[in-house]
């Protein structure tokens, strides 16, 4: 089995640059199956959440297990040092008020479907023989955000409660990345998540350009998923950070060029540009941070529409930096 862990990893600016990937997608059906676990856990008393787990453990036993063990390390469901446990973690009164607040936040998951069967009828569109994940929120304990397993996508509610949630700050978490913790965030990282494990990255060259290639690959797949999702969104930018990286995107590229970084493999070095952070140490502190993620995502852009033959699909196959970066004719001025 596979599965993936992603740890804890905006106010809106439409793009106007020519889209090639907003399509019609109507007629395409997607049927999008949600289960929550985490309305399951805090439905009623603890011995109830014992029950309801159990119960559901037969069907789901692919993610429960995870959920259980790799999540919340609480033991196998079923067992006595699960249901011990899993009473220990409901009768914290922190973990209770959490649960109460996400149950709040999220008492209507409609627009959440909504996306996810938005973004399901583009995979099928791009990916037509792809089957398509289940859907599984859970209460985190503020460990995983999201889990990618055998056909299921896990999405933690309590990573997405929103950039004034007093937990956040209460947990000592960087302001930074309390700004990308709203539940607009959730589904582009979903699918962002997804992509990471079916695409993993299997450049040879291990430099800062493979790393800005694949990452702007990643992102571009997100923007193919949900082309109508704002560009600050997909990234976790504010409005004014965006708009940082779009004055300054040639004066950043220039930097890179000019110093030879594109090639260098110092792992420090690349973690300055690719790394969540505030800012990008090597630019102003006005900067946001990962932007060589986002040159990478328009350099991909520039690619894909200088060469409309090539599918989704294909793109994703290829691993091949320096050839993406030489045809896809990316100069910003």
């Amino acid at each position: 089995m596979k599965y993936l862990l992603i740890p804890l990893l905006g106010i809106i600016v439409f793009a106007c640059k020519p889209n090639r990937l907003k399509i019609d997608v109507s007629d395409i059906e997607a049927d999008v199956k949600i289960y929550r676990v985490d309305s399951l856990l805090y439905a009623g008393t603890s011995e109830e959440a014992i029950e309801n787990i159990t119960s559901i453990y037969p069907n789901h036993q692919n993610f429960i297990d995870i959920y259980t063990q790799q999540i919340l390390k609480l033991g196998e469901a079923g067992t006595d040092e699960f249901n011990q446990n899993l009473r220990r973690f409901l009768n914290d009164s922190v973990y209770t008020q959490v649960g109460v607040e996400t149950q709040k936040v999220f008492a209507n998951i409609d627009d959440l479907k909504k996306q996810f069967e938005s973004g399901y009828k583009h995979l099928r569109y791009y990916f037509p023989d792809t089957e398509l994940p289940d859907i599984y929120t859970y209460a985190s304990g503020f460990n995983h955000s999201l889990v990618v397993g055998d056909n299921f996508i896990g999405v933690a509610l309590d990573k997405y409660l929103g950039s004034d949630c007093v937990f956040y700050r209460y947990l000592g978490i960087h302001q930074y990345i309390i700004n990308t913790m709203y539940p607009q965030k959730m589904v582009p990282d979903a699918f962002y998540a997804w992509a990471v494990t079916e695409y993993p990255n299997t450049s040879e060259n291990e430099h800062l350009l493979s790393n800005m290639i694949y990452e702007g690959k990643l992102t571009y797949f997100v923007e193919a998923m949900m082309p109508q999702m704002p560009d600050s969104v997909i990234m976790g930018y504010s409005a004014r950070k965006l708009e940082w990286c779009e004055k300054h995107e040639a004066a950043m590229w220039t930097y890179l060029v000019e110093r030879k970084l594109l090639y260098s493999s110092d792992k420090l070095e690349m973690r300055k540009y690719l790394e969540n952070a505030p800012f990008t140490q090597p630019f102003t502190d006005e900067s946001p941070g990962r932007t060589g993620i986002w040159l990478g995502w328009q350099i991909l852009r520039s690619y894909m529409n200088k060469h409309p033959e090539l599918s989704l699909a294909e793109l994703m196959e290829t691993n091949d930096a320096q050839l993406i970066l030489s045809q896809s004719g990316y100069f910003p001025e």
